[in-house]
Order: C-alpha cells, then structure tokens, then sequence
C-alpha cells in the first residue's frame, strides 16, 4: 500500500471526526494500520477485533439513521442549495469530464440529470438551523418535464393465485386418466412453450404413419381459423412429409406465397405464412431398437414474420422433441399396458359370462360386447356356419345407425365370393383400408351398402376347426391398425376355444341316449324315436302327435338360481311331465330349457288335453331349492302328424305355435 495515499486517506477521515461517528472510523482505521504494520501475532488479532467491532457500531449506526440522510449542520446548507437551484435535485456524472474540467468544477460542461423531487427533510429541520423563514411544504409531485427523470412509480403487485400455477379445473387431476389423456394434456403444455419461446403463429405435432402413408394431427396451438379441421392427409412433397421422411430438419425463413398450400399442407387455405421450421421426433421401441432410424412424429411451427426463425430455433426445438420422445416411451409403454390390461378384463368377462350360460348365443354375444368395448367401429357381424342351413350365416348383427342395404341377422354369404368368405377359407385376416377400391363385396354380391371405409374380418378358428369369423367396419378409412387386429385375434381365440368345447359335448351327446340331468331321453335319440313313431303310424294309419314344452321366463329363473339351480328345475319339470302321461309315451330333452313328447295313438284335439293336464300339474307343483320355495309355469304347443308329413316339417310346425303360447303371456297350450 502507498504510504503517501494512507496519510491523505487519514487525514480526510480525520478532519471529518468532528463527531462521534467520524471519531469511531478513525479508531477503526488506525487500528487496521497499525495491525498491518506490527509483526507480533497478539497485537494483531486484538487490532482485528477492534476493526469488527467499529465495523459492528458503524453497522447499527446506518440502520439507526439513514446513511444518505445529512448531518445536522450540514442539512441547512443542503436545503439552501436547494431553494438557490429552485428546488431541483442535480445529478452529476463526472465521469464524462476531463480531469482538468473536474478541477475547475465547470458544471455547465458536466452530463446533469435533474429531478423534481420533494424535500424529504423534517419541516422543523431548517427551523432549527436558524432559518428566518418557516420551512415551506414540499411541493407537489409533478409530471417529468424534457431534462428531468420521472421518479420511480412502483406497479401495483399482483396478486397470484393457484390457477397461475396448477390447473385446477383439468379432467386429469379429478379422476384416473388413461394414458392418452395424460400425454395430450402434456403435449399441449409443451406446445404452449413452444409457441411462447419462438412467438410462433401455429405450433402442430403430427404422427408419422408412414405403414399408411400419412400424416396424423395429433395436437396444435394455433392463432389461425384456417387450420385445417381433418385430422390427415397423405404424405407427399409438402413440409412436414420432408421432415418426416428425411429424418431432418426444415428451415425455411421466406416462404413463397404461390407456393404455401403445397408447402404447408395443414391449412385449409392460404394464411400467408413467412416463416417455418420443422423437426423430426424419433423413438426407440424397446422391442426393436432399430425403429430410432425413422421418426415416428413431426413438430412444426411457423410464423407470418420473414426470417423469423435461425438454426437456433432449431437447436431449441431439439431440446423439446428429447422431452417429447420421453413422454412418447413413457405413453407406450402405460399404453401397452391398459390394453393388454382391459384385453384380460374382457377375455375374464367373456368366460364368466360363458360359464353361467354355455351355449352358442351367449358365447357370440359375449364376443360382440367386448369386441365394441376395445375396437373403435360402426359396424360388427359374426358369421358362423349352420348346420342345418349347410351356409354361412350372420348370426350376430350390430348396426350403428346405418340401415341400407346392410347385411342381416341369420342372413347368408358368399362363400367364398367376399371378403368376409376369404377370411373364412383361409383362416386369415383380411383387412380393407378403403373398401371404395376393394374388388370382392363385403357379405353378398347384391349388397346395397353406398358408404366406403374400411373393414376388417378375422377368423374365428382353433386347431382343428375354423367356426366363422369376426367382422368390423368403420365409416373412416385407414381405422384398423395392427394393435386391433392382434387384439380382435385374441378375442376369437379364446372364442374358438369355447366353441370347440361346445362341439365336443355336442359329439359327445350324440351318443348319448338319456340326459343325466332329468333322466329322459337326450334330444339326437328322441328325434330318432320320433321318427321311427311317425313312419309307424304313416304303415298303420294311425294318429300320432307331438308336444314341446318350455318354461316361461326361463331366463329369469336361472339368473336367480343360477345354471345348476335351473338343471334342478329342469330335472323337476321333467318328473311332473312323466307323472302325466302314460309310461310309453316318449319324452325327451328338446332343448336347453324345452321338452319334447311324442304322444302314441293320439290325435291333437286329445294331445291337446294332455297338454293341459300337464300344465295344471306343474303350476301346482311346489319346488323347494336353496332353502326357498316356489313354482313355474311352461308354455306348450300341439301338432298332429298328418299322412306323409316330414320330421323337419312336425318340427317347425309345433315351433311356431309354441312361440305363439310364449307370446300370449305363457301358462298356455295352443294347436296347430
């Protein structure tokens, strides 16, 4: 340190002591000096604490009384400048003068910004210092004036609330969301950042399709009415479809206006468009890492300023496409996840249902229920092959709201004239992106279905058999992908397998001669016998007639009691049947929940009071199952076999009164 400059500093600080103040930073000063200049340790830590301690003082000093507040003495002198300037407050940067001119103290030369601030200083101050005059009051804030600086005017603070920083009213937060629904509400957020950071006019991220050629709007932030309201269009030479199959970035600062609507393809029209910039998004799939080498989206912005965006735009927006392929891989895999989730969900239900009611009815039912839950579609059939029909048939119809010309329930098909036959004859999914070029008909070569989308059929087949097959159709083109088409396999799978064991039971009681449940005889032997009865009666010219019974509401009564309740109430009604008619008459189980009985030497007007013997007698009949007590009722109708009349023909006719007795209300007999 340069001695001389020490000196001058004291004597500065000392000719200013003439207070209590200036006397405790002169104490602070010399011991500093004299703690620099001694070599003995002691000495020296007791000159640094005498430093701290003045420093300590100094410190409470300046908050007890401001430091820019004058002394006393020096307030009077203060304030008379004050009134000699005409009250204005000068503030002067030397740092503009010469050293010469700082000397000569030329004001008029120095850089001077001036203030009209009022006097802060007590009005009783200048009082004090022996004014003659009474201390005027501060004058009144005024405008700034040209020369003069405005004081600072603090703004109003805002007050925050949670809404600035937590959506309060988003769906996500009140309930579970699915995985979609979290990454749109995140690719959003993200899109708003964006849009904020580049001061863009629209901000889109788009799926590359490239299986179907197109590009996807998956979500946009847009100031323009005129972004386009589809979802899709076909990849091509337009911007985004570049980016997309490049795998690089587009940087276009002036955008031909003639040019727009073929470069920037989701606009509906011209929006006079300056400026663009587009970056690719990759993903790796844990499955096949090697799909990083093709990005799998798109994000665009643009701006109606030329030159908006530089090659640090598209720095930025790499940082935002890494955050977006980290949602991407965190979706898909949660994604993957709810499906094969809600595919299990559906496949437990579809087993539950089918093992309370295993026949074929339930078993399609249950198929085109889960189906509709799982698949986005607007149109479902299931075709299955009948048996006595020798075709394929539509057994199971859903239509949403479109009537004409489409295919019916029990209707037959091409086979293999179609797409749905196709699929069934070579055990293999057929897939129509856009039935409007397809050469095969969907069921039927007359089909009068005017609309064009896309369909889907996949077989229903197990290892040794191909039962029919599962059909979807969708008003939009390009509506199946592969998920859909894995997940409508393992529906028809586990269907197929149900149907497989349906068959076998059915082989299996083709050769059985009495039903083990109620001890008649089994519905293939009964038919047989009745067979045998009717060319009997045809040789001998005698009467014979047929009797089927159902119980009323029989869905209702195994919904309370259950599958193997409902066989108890089958073996009962059973019972009381044989216990009404004569010990050679021939009974049989027709059906699931239907009896059949051939009644020997027997017109109808006589079968006809049989029937309602046996009505009376099982209404009055009291079954007790499961601690609880109650009766039913059956419907039953009558036919007489006329001279050369056929099996199927007996058949169809006693069904059709039967159905007519159900239809009346039940606990009825009606004749054909």
């Amino acid at each position: 340190m340069n001695l001389d400059a020490v000196q001058e500093s004291i004597r500065k600080l000392t000719s200013k002591a003439n207070s209590l103040d200036g006397i405790i930073i002169s104490i602070g000063i010399g011991a500093l000096i004299v703690g620099i200049l001694v070599d003995v340790f002691i000495l020296r830590l007791l000159c640094l604490v005498l430093v701290l301690g003045v420093a300590g003082l100094v410190i409470i000093a300046m908050r007890a009384k401001p430091f820019d507040q004058p002394r006393e003495e020096e307030m009077g002198r203060s304030a008379r400048n004050r009134r000699a300037e005409g009250g204005m407050k000068k503030l002067v940067f030397d740092d503009f003068q010469s050293s010469d001119a700082k000397s000569a103290d030329h004001h008029d030369d120095h850089f001077e910004i001036k203030f009209d601030i009022p006097e802060t200083r007590p009005f009783a101050s200048a009082h004090q210092e022996g004014d003659s005059a009474p201390a005027a009051r501060p004058p009144e804030p005024r405008s700034p004036q040209v020369g003069h600086a405005a004081p600072e005017v603090r703004a109003p603070e805002r007050v925050f609330e949670i809404a600035d920083f937590f959506d309060i009213d988003s769906a996500i937060y009140k309930s579970e969301s699915e995985p979609r629904t979290e990454f749109d509400f995140l690719l959003n957020k993200v899109l708003v950042l964006i849009k904020e950071m580049v001061f863009g006019h629209s901000v889109a991220f788009f799926w590359a399709n490239f299986d179907k050629g197109q590009m996807v709007l998956e979500a946009k932030v847009s100031d323009s009415p005129l972004f386009m309201k589809g979802r899709r269009f076909e990849m091509g030479h337009d911007l985004l479809s570049k980016v997309a199959s490049s795998g690089k970035p587009e940087l276009v600062t002036d955008v031909n206006p003639l040019s727009e609507r073929e470069l920037l393809r989701y606009y509906d029209s011209a929006e006079s468009i300056k400026s663009f910039a587009g970056v690719p998004v990759f993903f790796s799939s844990p499955a096949d890492p090697s799909t990083v080498q093709r990005p799998v989206a798109v994000i665009a912005v643009d701006s109606k300023v030329d030159d908006q965006f530089g090659e640090e735009t598209l720095i930025q927006l790499g940082q935002y496409t890494k955050l977006l392929s980290a949602l991407i891989k965190s979706y898909n895999e949660k994604y993957e996840l709810l499906l094969s989730s809600e595919l299990l969900r559906s496949i437990r239900r579809m087993q539950e249902r089918i093992r309370n009611n295993f026949s074929t009815a339930t078993i399609l039912q249950s198929l085109a229920e889960e189906t509709s839950k799982l698949v986005n579609l607007d149109f479902l059939s299931i075709v299955v092959y009948d048996e006595h029909k020798r075709a394929w048939i539509a057994k199971k119809v859903t239509n949403r709201g479109y009537d004409e010309g489409y295919i019916m329930t029990d209707q037959a098909i091409d086979f293999p004239e179609s797409i749905v036959g196709q699929a069934i004859r070579h055990t293999t999914h057929r897939i129509v992106d856009d039935l409007s070029l397809s050469e095969l008909p969907r069921y039927t070569r007359d089909e009068k279905v005017t609309m064009s989308g896309s369909f889907i059929s996949v077989p229903i087949t197990s290892l040794n058999k191909c039962y029919g097959a599962l059909n979807l159709e969708s008003r939009e083109k390009l509506n199946f992908s592969r998920q859909d088409v894995e997940t409508l396999y393992r529906l028809s799978e586990n269907v197929a397998s149900a149907l497989e064991i349906l068959f076998m039971q059915e082989v299996i009681h083709e050769y059985v001669i009495v039903d083990e449940t109620t001890g008649v005889y089994a519905k293939k032997f009964f038919l047989q016998r009745m067979e045998e009865e009717m060319h009997r009666a045809d040789e001998n010219g005698s009467d014979l007639s047929m009797l089927l019974v159902t119980v009323d509401k029989a869905s209702e009564v195994e919904g309370r009691f259950g599958k193997d309740g409902f066989e108890r109430v089958m073996g009962s009604l059973a019972k009381a049947i044989r216990a009404s008619v004569r010990p050679y008459e021939i009974v049989g189980r027709y059906d699931h929940n239907q009896f059949g009985i051939v009644l020997v030497d027997t017109p109808a007007n006589d079968a006809y009071l049989w029937a309602e013997k046996i009505r009376k007698n099982v209404a009055a009949q009291i079954i007790s199952l499961d601690g609880k007590s109650f009766s039913i009722t059956i419907s039953t109708g009558v036919c007489g076999v006329l001279e050369g009349m056929k099996k199927e023909e007996l058949v169809g006719n006693v069904t059709a009164v039967l159905n007519k007795a159900a239809e009346a209300g039940g606990n009825a007999v009606r004749v054909y």
